[in-house]
């Protein structure tokens, strides 16, 4: 029996540092967070690294605790990130070859053309996916494997940046001690942890509101079809009253945590040092949550799917807790808007929306790494299967062995096992298991 899976996930925020800790088990039936852990980040502001001792020293101290709790070592972890230089697009590929059954090859190898024809040599895929494809001039098919034609097309979305873009944070990360496994977009580990999948299916735009940007993926047909970010977030509505209020951004950051509380009495929001006119605090808030919407207008405009959105906007992130924020930007939209926090965990019961991106990380990780298993499983049971059927043929006449594998006690058992509709169908709704 295998040992279970466990993996840590690392999200960098621009206000705080999320250490997030989980173990899968090994059917995949159960999953459990270990640990959790938020430390103060430094160093970091827009999601730019700005000085990468003082980011590695925090993450550094977060570690360090996170050993202490749990009396283990960590060497690996995966990593979200999110910029305004990432950059998503889409392109049309077409391959031809002799008549034969369509094979998972063939679509990597339609990927791999788009990628040639549009990527730079600095371009980094942190994600990429095939859609509207076609086998022939067939319709649109969900899967073509399998299928037979003489030729594939189909359109690739690729979401990339610039290896110059990602090499502080990474470098930042390394020096703390830590190999990174993976690296996972941050709009879509959100969309992991918080939206269905008929939410996605249907098409949304789920808008994550974070400390210092502000992201959006958009889905469709199950697909993130377009994501981008803007360097607007928490902290923005800080620096704003702490300029035009003329305080010390401690000082604005708890009229905002009042605000969050819905602690104002009388229209006047009352902090350990002052008092501040609730009006005057809202006209303030206002002035920037205009640029948020605008950008989440402008964002699905330019994406082309706009009235194609069938589940309308998600809201999740930390700011998106501030009633005056979120109210703004939901009146202001033309289709349904909600608030979505991340799905609740063994371990992890008390959840809110700055969660999100952190948990989605390790949701992504989990499940990867729990496909990856399981492929390899049946990759050496096939083989397994293939030498037995040769010895079948050629001793015949000897005993059967009886610690011979055979392959419909496999499936009985790891149907049971990873209770799936069978081992190499992709594992559906496997989420619901956790909450």
């Amino acid at each position: 029996m295998q040992d279970n899976i466990t993996k840590l996930a690392l999200d960098v925020g621009n206000g705080k540092i999320k250490f997030i800790l989980g173990e899968l088990s090994t059917e995949g039936l159960k999953l459990r967070v270990l640990d959790y852990l938020e430390v103060p980040s430094e160093g970091i502001k827009r999601s730019v690294v700005e000085d990468s001792e003082l980011l590695t020293a925090s993450i550094v101290k977060g570690l360090k605790e996170l050993k202490d709790r749990n009396g283990r070592e960590f060497e690996t972890v995966s990593l979200g990130i999110s910029s305004d230089r990432i950059i998503s697009r889409t392109d049309h590929g077409c391959i031809e070859f002799d008549e034969k059954e369509i094979t998972a090859q063939d679509m990597n190898n339609l990927v791999e053309l788009v990628k040639n024809n549009i990527l730079k040599d600095d371009d980094i895929v942190i994600e990429q996916e095939a859609y509207n494809v076609r086998v022939n001039s067939s319709g649109i098919l969900k899967s073509p494997i399998g299928q037979v034609g003489k030729s594939i097309q189909g359109d690739v979305h690729l979401i990339t940046i610039k290896e110059e873009a990602l090499d502080p944070l990474v470098e930042a990360v390394n020096k703390a001690g830590l190999e990174i496994e993976d690296i996972f977009l941050n709009a879509s580990a959100s969309a992991k942890s918080t939206l269905e999948q008929e939410d996605r299916q249907m098409g949304v735009a789920l808008i994550d509101i974070g400390e210092g940007v502000t992201d959006i993926a958009i889905y469709k047909n199950d697909k993130i079809i377009y994501t981008k970010s803007l360097s607007i977030g928490g902290m923005h509505f800080v620096n704003d009253l702490s300029y035009l209020l003329k305080i010390p951004k401690k000082e604005a950051k708890e009229i905002l945590e009042r605000l969050r509380e819905k602690q104002s009495f009388d229209d006047v929001i009352r902090t350990y040092n002052g008092e501040y006119k609730l009006a005057e605090v809202k006209e303030i808030i206002d002035a920037r949550t205009g640029d948020l919407i605008n950008f989440i207008s402008k964002t699905i405009e330019e994406s082309g799917f706009n009235g194609y959105l069938g589940k309308g906007l998600a809201f999740t992130g930390g700011a998106v807790s501030i009633d005056e924020i979120f109210s703004k930007v939901g009146n202001k939209m033309e289709c349904a808007v909600r608030k979505v926090n991340p799905f609740p965990l063994r371990g992890l019961e008390k959840v809110n929306p700055s969660m999100s991106t952190a948990i989605g990380i390790l949701l992504t990780k989990l499940e990867a790494e729990f496909k990856k298993r399981n492929e390899t499983i049946i990759e050496t049971l096939e083989k397994e299967i293939v030498v037995e059927e040769k010895i079948e043929e050629t001793s015949a006449e000897l005993p059967i062995n009886e610690t011979v594998f055979r392959q419909e006690d496999f499936e009985e058992d790891f149907e049971e096992e990873v209770a799936t509709d069978g081992a190499l169908n992709k594992i559906k709704k496997w989420i619901s298991n956790f909450i």
